[in-house]
């Protein structure tokens, strides 16, 4: 078992490898047509508004999704019985989700080109939001390549139709509604491969179903939850406080820190459900995953945060220009984050694999509210260094106590 474990593992990985290698090039390409077009104030204008989005995703899964892929990874069986009623529940959330950023978004102090960009993404993000559990249901079955191809299609959409929009408009809005129509291109994509892994497509709405399935799954929704607030927090906060100016400059060095964060990605997208499945078959090999995993990701991490100081202002230069010079010193303070941030997705996908959901839960919660309350003050005085420092704080907080938690100093 142990091998067919590490052929699974190494196949999924190596297709979300490749994919996430395409995507992020493609993605990170669009991020300098961007700021080399429309400076740190259109970069601080589109991560407002996708940030916002996100922020405020909140009642937009309650944490079904999660639930219902760890439920299929344990007994693939249950995947035909939980579908129709999780659809049905995720479209009604999404409507609701949807009304939520509607009301708050009128009011908001922006102009109303971007209130209107911002209904806008909020819109396509109830399909968004629906279509995702067919991604649940795909790494439920131990498969990658799909949702890989999908990410790739997007990103090489919004690259090259996005950046060519970008280049003779000149305007942040003819760009996202471009990238819009990528992300429905995606969406298709994601139904067509994720429905071949049941007989049939079925939606019920029984609301006592939706009461039993948020009785198992709120855990989930609050590591969710205050994970949104824990990783968006900084950007909306800068944005309200000190305007898309410093905005702009704090995502240009978060950009760059984001390069390096498709290693966690992969080994949590292909190593948790292995982990829900070995959690009942073979703790001792469960073991042995995350203490391999552990390693390898602190010890990438630790490479990593050198890499960064030491090329900071070369890469910066390289990638967005001189107008970006004031990003170095906040790429510079971010790198210290990254091993934290990358174990942080290890403890996190072991103990919702493992049934500590509500330990971790706890966790996500102190150092969300920790990191909102860092944002603010360090905010107010040191602009986007001040909000850097609160991420590596904020991180750092949760990688001790994930680790005093699942009992590691003794290992």
């Amino acid at each position: 078992m142990v091998e067919s474990l590490k052929g699974r593992l190494l196949r999924n990985a190596g297709w979300l490898f490749g994919a996430e290698i395409i995507s992020k090039l493609f993605a990170y390409g669009v991020i300098v047509i961007l700021s080399r077009t429309l400076g740190p104030e259109g970069l601080g204008q589109y991560s407002f508004i996708f940030y916002y989005i996100g922020l405020l995703s909140i009642f937009s899964d309650l944490g079904v999704g999660y639930y219902f892929m760890r439920e299929v990874a344990r007994d693939r069986s249950k995947a035909e019985e939980l579908l129709p009623d999780v659809l049905g529940f995720k479209i009604i959330l999404a409507f609701f989700n949807f009304l939520v950023i509607v009301a708050l978004t009128l009011p908001l102090p922006k102009p109303e080109w971007m209130k209107i960009l911002i209904i806008l993404v909020g819109a396509e993000a109830m399909l968004q939001w629906v279509v995702y559990i067919f991604i649940r249901l795909m790494y439920a079955h131990e498969v990658t390549k799909y949702e890989a191809i999908a990410r790739a299609v997007e990103r090489a959409w919004a690259f090259f139709v996005g950046g060519a929009v970008l280049y003779f408009h000149r305007s942040l809005s003819p760009f996202i509604v471009t990238i819009l129509i990528g992300y429905v291109i995606r969406e298709s994509l994601r139904i067509h491969w994720g429905s071949k892994f049941v007989d049939k497509i079925e939606i019920r709405f029984k609301p006592e179903v939706w009461v039993s399935l948020l009785k198992k799954s709120y855990p989930f929704w609050l590591i969710g939850l205050f994970t949104l607030i824990y990783y968006r927090t900084d950007m909306v906060m800068l944005s309200l406080m000190r305007g898309d100016y410093e905005t702009g400059i704090y995502r240009a060095a978060y950009t760059l820190i984001e390069v390096s964060l498709f290693i966690p990605n992969i080994v949590v997208a292909t190593t948790m459900p292995s982990m829900a499945r070995l959690w009942v078959e073979d703790r001792k090999t469960l073991e042995m995953l995350f203490k391999k995993s552990f390693q390898m990701l602190l010890g990438i991490g630790i490479l990593e945060v050198i890499g960064y100081y030491v090329f900071a202002r070369l890469g910066v230069i390289i990638v967005f220009g001189d107008k970006f010079l004031p990003s170095v010193p906040v790429l510079r303070i971010l790198a210290f984050a990254i091993p934290f941030m990358f174990l942080n997705s290890l403890f996190g996908s072991f103990m919702n694999a493992t049934g500590k959901e509500l330990t971790f839960t706890k966790i996500t919660g102190f150092t969300a509210l920790l990191n909102v309350l860092l944002n603010y003050i360090l905010i107010l005085y040191y602009g986007a260094s001040g909000a850097a420092v609160a991420t590596v704080v904020s991180q750092g907080t949760a990688s001790i106590l994930s680790i005093v938690k699942t009992g590691l100093r003794g290992n």
